[in-house]
């Protein structure tokens, strides 16, 4: 047993000690909303007691449009009042839904694809951009770059995910062309108590287990939350299979020290180890003699190979790993009715570790798949404090709300790494794993200094017309060193890099109606031309590319509240990224874009049934931009940008059957249309749909779940990746599981 695998043991201790001691059940539950005792007809799985502000009167089946995303704006706002696209997933939601893991649950989002590849799982796309041209947050906080923070994550932690659809950088910095994830995580509440436990058990010896409790401490002024999340398996792929192991606890304490100044202390930790799987490798037709149809289409006649498909191709000490640990104290004051301060001061350390056969490509004239050898770990350490100042009082007659702030962060990250493409070769039907072998690793470090200034106002022109702006300025500071294997400092590779960018965004918000409202907005974002500061090279010192979004729409609710929906259309233009001039030349002249329309709803057609939905539609093409190929410069202009769908849509339906003991009936369809892996939109991955079912029984205070999960066992490209181009990973096949909710 590893050193890291030690604590697990000891976490699942606390996990079944803790059920053991959960506190009684609490009694009827009241409406966060109201303060009283709901009168509507029960949904089966009874509201999150524990979850600060639920989204929607019955905790599900809503878009939350009454509520606020903390994520979305630090006005304290509602998300109808945002002139902005906005996505709540809630605790409840991923519960009754079965989403399991903040991959599961970014997907539910409108328009959402996530890509699970090990170099950097759980990376995004939407509106026509992917992975670091979307900022991952942590409790409304940044880390670091998507493609270095994001990890496998249990989401029993969280108390909702928002999800912000545009530019962010007004927001959040660098970064954030397309948008941001938040994760926000389960906190105390001062009217909420109670304790839950979860566990399921399903295909391929999957386990998932997760415990939390949250009240009083003693005194009405002190109020604690703590939840333990496990999950252990194996997968659907062979010979050695990829084992896996998830752990995660979030804790805090609140304390009211008066009724107008409070501190919260949280420390979270997480631990995530397997044996990844990166993908099945792509094969001539004529070697495919049982060639799978529907999942891939190449312009050299390459395919998927039936026998090849549930292969793992990684060597057998395969390592992707990581140990990340989060510290927060949060203060706030309000001195009087109109004013309140908020002080975030935090500390984040992340040790990651992969080592692993990334690459698989078969070779034509060996018959055999040949692999590398990569081996790269990240010791990363983060101090940062935001302080924020809002103001909620008139100007003069008119209402406004006014928030200003700093915010500062000191990155230091160092990165040793190793690579050989010589890693031996394998059969394509029974490989021999091997073990990974190695050799001598050098270093790169980056020093992050930034120090952000950042304002947004919300001015009331009249009682159904509001102007919405907001401003940021980064001042930052990047230093970046690269040592050799003998660790000697490498010069010509270290450079010093300053950035000051500023970016804003301004809107109308409009209630035509009562219950329906139109808005607008024109926001800018900025972000590293090479794709991460972590990551960024001597020769991609250029200014930061520049991002701009036009979006119209309109949010609603009719039939006295049962049935929300927004629409929006957006058009964003990213310019100055990198384009090839010459075999050695590249400049940040190029530009991309992206147009769509998205829709989503939900209605509660009867009070035994609920419906949700959501499409979208997108036109991304590569407006200018050059790309080295076989020693020629070639133009990609008018071609797809990888991994963008044209259309993806979800579906959801429950309806409660109204027997002496009522049970829920469950079904999901999810559809994603046809993807890119390369920019020469060379491989295609074929459009796919999948379905899952379920049936939710309650006993008691207990709710029991069968689910089944792509029922018709659909064979499909999950994704593809131009790093990675001669393989694609393949998604699960058909899985059930059983699992037993309870609330205490």
């Amino acid at each position: 047993m590893s050193e890291r695998e030690g604590p697990v043991r000891r976490w699942i201790g606390t996990g079944v000690l803790a059920v053991c001691l959960i506190a009684q059940w609490p009694g009827p539950v009241l409406s966060a909303e109201e303060g009283q005792e709901s009168t509507e007809s029960p949904v089966l799985m009874p509201p999150v007691i524990v979850q600060a502000q639920p989204i929607g009167k019955d905790g599900t089946g809503s878009l939350g449009l009454r509520e606020q995303s903390s994520g979305s704006s630090r006005l304290g706002v509602t998300l109808r009042e945002i002139p902005a696209s906005i996505d709540v997933i809630t605790q409840q939601t991923m519960q009754e839904r079965g989403l399991r893991t903040v991959s599961e649950a970014v997907q539910a989002a409108t328009g959402v694809i996530v890509n699970d590849l090990g170099v950097n799982p759980g990376a995004f796309s939407m509106r026509g951009f992917t992975n670091q041209q979307i900022r991952l947050l942590f409790d409304g906080l940044s880390l670091g770059p998507t493609g270095f923070v994001t990890r496998p994550r249990d989401s029993w932690n969280l108390e909702r995910i928002e999800i912000l659809k545009g530019p962010a950088s007004v927001l959040y910095g660098e970064g954030a062309v397309a948008g941001m994830v938040n994760l926000v995580t389960k906190r105390p509440v001062r009217e909420l108590t109670g304790s839950e436990a979860y566990f399921s058990y399903g295909s391929f010896n999957t386990l998932r287990a997760g415990v939390g409790s949250g009240g009083r401490l003693g005194t009405d002024k002190l109020h604690y939350r703590v939840d333990l999340s496990y999950q252990n398996g194996d997968s659907y792929l062979g010979p050695q299979g990829t084992p896996f192991t998830f752990w995660n606890m979030t804790s805090a304490v609140l304390y009211d020290v008066t009724s107008r100044f409070s501190l919260e202390l949280s420390f979270d930790i997480a631990y995530d180890r397997q044996r990844p799987y990166w993908g099945t490798p792509l094969v001539p037709s004529s070697f495919a003699t049982q060639g799978v149809n529907g999942v891939v289409s190449t312009t050299d006649g390459r395919t998927v190979d039936q026998r090849m498909l549930r292969t793992n191709y990684n060597v057998q000490d395969a390592d992707m790993s990581a140990l990340t640990t989060w510290t927060k104290l949060k203060a706030t004051w309000a001195p009087t009715e109109f004013v309140q301060l908020r002080n975030q001061a935090y500390y984040y350390t992340a040790k990651r570790d992969w080592m692993n056969a990334e690459t698989y490509t078969f070779n034509g004239g060996t018959q055999l798949v040949d692999r590398d050898r990569f081996q790269v770990q990240h010791d990363q350490s983060v101090i940062g404090d935001r302080l924020e100042l809002l103001l909620t009082h008139p100007i003069g007659t008119f209402k406004n709300r006014f928030v200003a702030g700093i915010d500062f962060t000191y990155v230091d990250f160092t990165r040793p790494s190793f690579f050989s493409a010589a890693g031996g070769s394998v059969d394509p039907f029974s490989p021999v794993a091997g073990l990974f072998g190695g050799g001598t690793m050098a270093t790169q470090t980056a020093r992050i200094l930034t120090t952000a200034l950042f304002a947004e106002d919300q001015f009331n022109l009249t009682e159904s017309l509001k102007v919405v702006a907001g401003m940021r300025t980064d001042y930052i500071n990047l230093t970046r060193e690269f040592f050799t294997t003998a660790g000697a400092l490498n010069p010509g590779q270290s450079f010093d890099q300053h950035f000051s960018p500023t970016t804003w965004r301004a809107g109308l918000v409009y209630d035509i109606l009562p219950q329906v409202t139109l808005y607008g907005q024109y926001a800018t974002a900025a972000d590293p031309v090479g794709g991460s500061l972590f990551g960024l090279r001597s020769n991609q010192q250029f200014d930061l590319a520049t991002g701009h979004q036009w979006e119209v729409g309109a949010k609603g609710q009719f039939f006295n509240h049962r049935a929300e929906w927004t629409v929006a259309y957006f058009d964003i233009v990213r310019d100055n990224i990198l384009t090839q001039i010459s075999q050695t030349a590249s400049v940040n002249v190029g530009r991309q874009s992206s147009k769509g329309v998205e829709f989503d709803a939900a209605v509660r057609v009867t009070d035994a049934w609920r419906v949700q939905g959501n499409v979208t539609f997108l036109s991304a093409k590569f407006d200018e931009f050059n790309q080295l190929s076989g020693g020629n410069v070639v133009s990609r202009n008018g071609n797809r940008p990888f991994e963008v769908p044209q259309a993806v849509g979800n579906l959801w339906t429950i309806y409660r059957v109204p027997t002496p003991i009522p049970f829920d009936l469950g079904a999901a369809w999810r559809y994603v249309g046809d993807r890119y892996v390369d920019a020469a939109n060379s491989i295609r991955l074929h459009a796919y749909m999948t379905a899952d079912a379920w049936v939710t029984v309650p006993y008691k205070q207990f709710w029991i779940t069968l689910r089944g999960r792509n029922l018709f066992d659909k064979a499909y490209g999950l994704f593809g990746s131009t790093f990675y181009p001669d393989q694609v990973l393949i998604g699960a096949p058909r899985t059930v599981e059983l699992s037993v909710m309870g609330r205490f």
